[in-house]
């Protein structure tokens, strides 16, 4: 062999062993690759044979390489459910086509597993030899996927059941959905709603600049909290509570949502309480106004009066009517109800009772003309309770009629109280009615308590009344006080009877002494 042609294979067998250790390099780089993938890799020939796996496909499906190498890759993981699928997949490798798919495939031990799965042919010098499959594990992907899905399933069904219209809508005002309250309310339906600017459905004309200074906040990342109208689909209006508010994910505005709550019933329920209010404080005022100024001043005698209202305004009511130089008349009543109804009842009783007095009729007259004058005026579910007396200074005689009033309690030096008996129907339930008068002396030292039943069925927290004995005790406990002191001390009783419970019923009483001679 020439010296030439010596070096010519001396250089070609090393160039070829130089090519072996690049080769074996490389190898070695991809068995270093192929086996620290995070994703399960197979290697197959054209009839679907395993030709070799990585450690992550035994990982994953339980096979170790000796198990799984020669074995048709189908075999090894494809459940039988959906054979069919995996074999359109197959042929689609086979005409050279990557397809990528999430599926499920089975482990050895029977289980199956969620995996994403990309299948390519591997080519060289244009000629198909194979395929080989990426598959990753996404169990916890569609776990994640899945919880997901519930929750926007929950959320779905709270944002279509709430009982308040929501819209969602992006940056430029534009709906992007309405919940099935908004439908209900506003009469849009969704595909009417969505791809509309908000604005446009529900702000009148009248309140498009007011609509609109609430979206430009809203846009703008503030929160807005208002009342306004706003206005259905068929053009009318109506009273809203709004709530606007920015969308914001990871510090960035995403878009934004109101609420829309109809208040209209509750505006007629405040209307109506503005209304009652007022009707109370004018009924009070009446009231007030109807009540005598100051107490009588009678030689021989010590006379005291005081009614005190409930929060909610009722109907009673006292009176001193002078008669003449000897005589005068005292009046108590309540009228059945509260508020102004039965306030502008007693203004009415009151004059009639005044107007009956000044043309000297006898007390039982007076109380059945009064109830005549009454039942005609009023409606069927409204009564009065009255005491009429008339006392006579000169004669010391007090002679008075009642119509259903609480009976008044006369007390005299060394003697127990004694309840004057005569007694007869409240005024205003029949047209004609008799009323009895009795005459009773007043002698030195006696007292009369005349009151109203809000006295004695005054309810404490333990829903115990005040009741007739406390305040026969109290009269007695204070007996050498003057008639206006006696009264406030029978307040302060009732007073700390009620404790923290709100007085229910007006409290009313006219106090009577004999001085001493």
């Amino acid at each position: 062999m020439s010296k030439p042609t010596y070096e010519k294979l001396e250089k070609r067998i090393k160039n070829l062993e130089k090519t072996e250790q690049d080769l074996y390099l490389q190898k070695t780089y991809f068995e270093k690759l192929f086996n620290s993938a995070p994703e399960a890799i197979s290697l197959q020939d054209d009839n679907d044979i395993v030709i070799d796996v990585n450690e992550e496909f035994t990982k994953i499906f339980g096979y170790s390489s000796e198990e799984a190498i020669g074995k048709p890759i189908n075999d090894l993981v494809l459940p039988k459910e959906i054979e069919d699928d995996a074999s359109l997949f197959s042929n689609k490798i086979l005409q050279c086509n990557m397809v990528e798919v999430d599926s499920k495939r089975k482990r050895k031990n029977g289980t199956l597993v969620d995996v994403s799965i990309l299948c390519a042919p591997i080519t060289h010098d244009g000629q198909q030899m194979g395929a080989y499959a990426i598959y990753r594990e996404i169990s916890e992907r569609i776990k994640a996927e899945e919880e997901l899905r519930i929750e926007k399933t929950y959320l779905e069904a709270l944002f279509n059941s709430a009982p308040e219209a929501i819209v969602l809508h992006d940056h430029n005002d534009i709906v992007v959905n309405v919940n099935d309250e908004f439908t209900r309310m506003f009469g849009y339906s969704r595909e009417e709603a969505i791809g509309k600017p908000i604005n446009d459905l529900v702000a009148s004309e009248e309140f498009k600049a007011d609509a609109a200074a609430n979206s430009n906040m809203v846009i703008h990342g503030q929160r807005t909290d208002n009342d306004s109208k706003r206005k259905r689909k068929d053009g009318t209006l109506f009273d809203v509570w709004i709530i606007g508010a920015p969308i914001i994910y990871n510090g960035k505005q995403m878009g934004v949502y109101a609420i829309y709550r109809d208040i209209t019933e509750r505006n007629k329920a405040e209307e109506i309480r503005i209304r009652s209010l007022e009707e109370a404080r004018m009924a009070r005022n009446i009231q007030i106004n109807l009540l005598p100024k100051s107490n009588p001043e009678i030689d021989g005698y010590d006379i005291a009066g005081m009614s005190i209202p409930a929060l909610n305004v009722g109907g009673d009511y006292y009176d001193f009517i002078r008669l003449d130089d000897f005589r005068m008349a005292i009046a108590l009543g309540d009228v059945s109800g509260k508020g102004l109804a039965a306030a502008l009842v007693m203004s009415n009783l009151q004059a009639t009772i005044r107007s009956l007095a000044s043309i000297n009729v006898t007390a039982n007259e007076c109380l059945e003309r009064a109830n005549k004058l009454l039942y005609r005026s009023i409606d069927a579910k409204t009564f009065v309770s009255l005491f009429f007396g008339i006392l006579d200074t000169k004669k010391n005689t007090m002679c008075y009629a009642n119509a259903g009033q609480n009976l008044p309690l006369i007390f005299s030096p060394e003697k127990k109280p004694v309840p004057l008996q005569n007694h007869g129907l409240v005024l205003g339930t029949k047209e004609d009615v008799s009323f009895k008068k009795e005459e009773i002396s007043i002698n030195p030292g006696d007292r009369l308590l005349i009151y109203s039943d809000g006295i004695p069925e005054a309810m404490n927290e333990q829903m115990e009344e005040f009741g007739d004995e406390k305040l026969l005790e109290i009269v007695q406990q204070y007996r050498g006080y003057s008639s206006d002191a006696l009264i406030k001390n029978i307040i302060a009783a009732l007073n700390l009877h009620f404790g923290g419970v709100s007085q229910n019923d007006d409290m009313t009483m006219v106090h009577l002494l004999r001085k001493a001679i």
